[in-house]
């Protein structure tokens, strides 16, 4: 790969350019070696990801096998339609949603039209390069996801086979870049494709990370007390949970008590 920097309204940039990075199917040995160097780069530095594709050629199944690895590393990533310029509104339209179509797997990557010869939705496009490194530092308190997680499930509860429902007990953000969290479940077993999925769609309709993708991890809550990875908010907040159902018993406990004295006492 080849790397420069520059300077655009003021705030500095650092390309890596991969262009050893090739469509073909079959590669040489030096082809590989830099392919393998590049993915090395791109797991070592994180940077965001600008997967860009000639607009007049359209997408490729090549493109799509080669999105596949990237994704794979979990990084921020901006899909980008070249070439704009050369294609009639109707016809961008249709390239974009064949695009979106094939790029089911991720829906969550923003597909922009750009020209790099007339400069058309390059403002945009720097915007989005900034929206995505901060969506991908993004860390959610680990009370309010619990809450909202919480809230979903009653209200739109994810689908299971019969008697194997998989519930979910607590859960934390553990890092960032990419964005991480840890689920424990009563059963790990359980926790299907689907659920992650819904897990991973719950925390985008209500925190975002757009052009982020997610990586969730499930522990069993045999593995709970085991676990020494969750930061300390996560075991502070089970305590203070269980210091407030403590004392909420205590009170019940009181009133109970309280009541019956009066009613000895009629």
């Amino acid at each position: 790969y080849v790397m420069w920097s520059f300077t655009l309204n003021k705030k500095n940039y650092v390309v890596y350019d991969t262009a050893w990075i090739k469509k073909n199917a079959t590669m040489h040995v030096i082809k590989k070696i830099a392919f393998k160097k590049t993915m090395d780069m791109l797991e070592y530095v994180r940077p965001v990801v600008i997967f860009v594709i000639d607009a007049t050629l359209g997408i490729s199944h090549r493109d799509m096998t080669l999105l596949a690895e990237i994704n794979r590393l979990a990084l921020p990533i901006i899909f980008a339609l070249n070439k704009s310029d050369l294609m009639p509104k109707k016809d961008m339209e249709a390239i974009i949603k064949n695009t979106q179509r094939m790029m089911d797997f991720a829906k969550y990557i923003p597909i922009l039209p750009i020209s790099a010869l007339t400069g058309d939705g390059t403002k945009e496009f720097f915007a989005f390069v900034h929206a995505l490194r901060k969506e991908s530092e993004k860390r959610i308190p680990t009370t309010e996801l619990n809450k909202i997680i919480t809230t979903e499930f009653f209200q739109r509860p994810p689908r299971f086979p019969k008697n194997k429902i998989c519930k979910i007990m607590y859960m934390t953000q553990v890092d960032i870049n990419a964005p991480t969290f840890l689920v424990f479940v009563n059963h790990k077993v359980r926790a299907n494709f689907s659920f992650k999925k819904w897990i991973e769609n719950s925390i985008r309709k209500h925190f975002g990370f757009v052009g982020v993708p997610l990586v969730i991890r499930f522990k069993d809550r045999k593995e709970w007390n085991e676990d020494r990875s969750a930061p300390g908010e996560s075991i502070e907040t089970l305590e203070k949970i269980k210091q407030k159902r403590a004392e909420e018993m205590e009170r019940n406990q009181k009133r109970v008590l309280v009541k019956r004295k009066i009613k000895k006492a009629k």
